[in-house]
């Protein structure tokens, strides 16, 4: 063991300066682990998010490209307006159920 001319061993001052060290950063390492945890579970969040946008954004491409179609617009007719064809009867449910 080498000392120097103050009187200490070298070698254990770099392994205590070392030991410490590691200590610190395990330390870090540990108390980082639950905002790792909330980084991931909003990052799964986002994702679900952006893939059902992606599906919004796929159904109303399909209603875009079937606006002009005679199906389409019965549909609406239907829908949105009440409308019926000259030949059907409509039957209203008054039960409220």
């Amino acid at each position: 063991m080498k000392k120097n001319g103050i009187g200490f061993d070298v070698t254990k001052v770099i392994m205590a300066v070392t030991a410490i060290v590691a200590v610190v950063m395990i330390g870090k390492g540990i108390s980082v682990q639950p905002i790792i945890a909330a980084n991931n579970e909003q990052a799964a969040k986002i994702t679900e998010d952006i893939a059902k946008e992606n599906q919004r954004i796929e159904e109303l491409d399909k209603a875009i490209q079937s606006a002009g179609t005679d199906e389409y617009i019965e549909k609406i007719a239907r829908e949105k307006l009440g409308m019926i064809k000259a030949d059907e009867i409509v039957f209203i449910d008054i039960s409220g159920q």
